[in-house]
């Protein structure tokens, strides 16, 4: 059986210690068009939220080129190819990433090259990647792999809330309409992902609230995976993770934290057989 490398874009978030087992595709991140950064250009957590403060942050997806040098070195060193990209509804990247795909095939006939959207992004996304890891060591192949992830992609749930929701509304992530609900004096929204877009799920009078119908959420059925993410603001983020007693925690990677803004928190679940609502 041949063996396949699993790839992933820079939307998702890993949990320690798999970050070594994907192969990354970076999205980018700009301030200025004459500095873009995300792969040879690197800004450190503390120089983007500084810049952050004060100025819009723009994303680009995955750099076409750069995709098909990474896949042309993997299909050369004789594997094929699982890449489990960001929700489509997010990002361009899955639908570059299916573009280079199609060309390498042609390219490369016996190659064989899965790519799936996930409909999901952040952590969400990356227990689809971990669980990739682990059936392939379970010695399934690669079309396998790719039918039990796509049959997966149900059970991934991710919940946050957000200090400002501008960031969400300028970078077009959430409408204006939804917006200003966040705007509304102490009202904190819990966010979802519904059909692989972001949605609001609850309405709660203060980020006490909201974090607490975060724990039920998490209490309310049986889970595979269960982790926290978050950006920021320390405080909140501990309270969250204590009460949901998270098994793992990804710091949100810049490309999400571009749209989140600098202080965000929640959960990402993996649920073991069918959402409980």
């Amino acid at each position: 059986m041949k063996e396949f490398v699993v790839f992933t874009d820079g939307d998702v978030d890993l949990p320690a210690p798999y970050g070594e087992e994907i192969g990354m595709l970076p999205q980018y991140y700009y301030f200025d068009e004459d500095m873009v950064y995300g792969d040879e250009q690197i800004l450190s957590r503390d120089d983007f939220f500084k810049q952050l403060a004060g100025r819009r942050a723009y994303t680009a997806g995955v750099n076409p080129d750069l995709v098909t040098r990474r896949f042309e070195e993997t299909i050369q060193e004789g594997k094929d190819i699982l890449c489990i990209a960001v929700s489509s509804g997010l990002s361009g990247s899955y639908n570059t990433i299916c573009m280079v795909a199609d060309h390498m095939k042609e390219q490369y006939p016996a190659c064989n090259i899965e790519v799936i959207d996930s409909l999901n992004a952040s952590l969400g996304s990356g227990f689809l990647c971990v669980d990739a890891l682990e059936l392939r060591k379970q010695g399934k192949s690669l079309q396998e792999t790719a039918e039990e992830i796509r049959k997966r992609i149900g059970l991934i749930d991710i919940f946050f809330v957000v200090d400002d929701f501008k960031y969400l509304v300028q970078g077009g992530r959430v409408s204006p309409a939804v917006g200003k609900i966040g705007d509304i004096l102490d009202i904190k929204v819990i966010l979802t992902m519904r059909e692989g877009r972001i949605e609001p799920y609850r309405k709660n009078r203060g980020i006490s609230t909201a974090l607490r119908n975060i724990q039920r959420i998490a209490q309310s059925g049986e889970t595979a995976r269960l982790g926290a993410i978050y950006v920021g603001n320390q405080k909140m983020f501990d309270k969250c993770k204590s009460l949901v007693n998270a098994e793992c925690e990804a710091a949100l990677n810049l490309i999400v934290s571009s749209h989140v803004g600098p202080n965000a928190t929640g959960i990402a679940i993996e649920w073991a057989s069918e959402k409980p609502f």
